[in-house]
């Protein structure tokens, strides 16, 4: 499995992208975590970009079972966790399949199910029909972002997405379409905050304050200039957020209901 890294102390903080990205999605983060001085990986999961010939399950559980085999091989007994879009959910199965491998957990622009499954459902099976090619991925691409990206930008984020096997992003889109970690979510005991983009089309702020209601603890921060990838659209203000709290601060001084918002 390709392992994109950035040396330092350790246990890594471990960063999984989301449906059609790659670990690239990930690259400034990594850089940000090793100016602090820590370790940072971020894979690209089975099926994906540099992964893509990978064995499945493509599935949540099976990308979760794979990221604690991957802490096997590195000797990593437990480490701070964070996941965005697809790889919010796979991080969620992670915290219920190995919970005493995870110290820390941020949620990005992800949620504990599919509002609407047999949309999703259909929509897999539209890319199982379909050619897998330019036309099938930018609209996917298009999606993850408030704002349309320049042309060359564009066309590498479309390139990523190309690179991901056909049959593993049909079986991840319907794993996902059927996943529910929902009723789950009060077993996840490890410090949490939640990071949703105000423009995500996807999963909502709404969708971050049910996960916020069951994870005890949990923090919720909205970032008010934000789609579906806000690492990448407000960096600044996300990595504010995220960097401190994976490194070892506090989740929040105030009440674990209260709502954070930046513009």
């Amino acid at each position: 499995m390709f392992v994109l890294e950035r040396k330092g102390a350790q246990p890594p903080v471990v960063c999984l992208h989301g449906f059609c990205q790659s670990s690239a999605y990930w690259a400034p983060t990594l850089d940000r975590v090793a100016e602090a001085g820590r370790s940072a990986i971020a894979p690209d999961l089975p099926g994906f970009a540099g992964s893509a010939g990978e064995p499945g399950p493509y599935t949540m559980e099976g990308f979760a079972d794979r990221v604690a085999r991957l802490l096997d091989e590195r000797g990593i007994e437990a480490t701070a966790l964070l996941g965005g879009s697809m790889g919010g959910v796979v991080a969620q199965h992670f915290a219920l399949r190995h919970p005493n491998r995870l110290t820390r957990l941020v949620l990005v622009a992800t949620g504990a199910y599919t509002g609407d499954p047999p949309a999703a459902l259909a929509k897999a099976d539209s890319f199982a029909s379909s050619a897998w090619d330019d036309d099938a991925v930018a609209p996917i691409v298009a999606g993850f972002f408030r704002e349309a990206q320049p042309g060359e930008r564009r066309a590498e984020l479309i390139g990523i997405a190309r690179q991901a096997s056909q049959a593993a992003a049909v079986e991840a889109a319907r794993s996902n379409a059927r996943s529910r970690t929902l009723e789950r979510l009060g077993e996840i005991s490890v410090p949490t905050v939640i990071i949703q983009g105000r423009y995500d089309r996807a999963r909502t702020p709404e969708q971050g304050a049910e996960m916020r209601e069951r994870i005890a603890g949990a923090r919720l921060v909205i970032l008010e200039e934000s789609g579906h990838t806000p690492q990448l659209e407000q960096p600044d203000d996300f990595h504010e957020v995220a960097l401190p709290f994976l490194l070892g601060a506090s989740p929040s001084s105030s009440p674990a209901s209260s709502e954070r918002i930046l513009a």
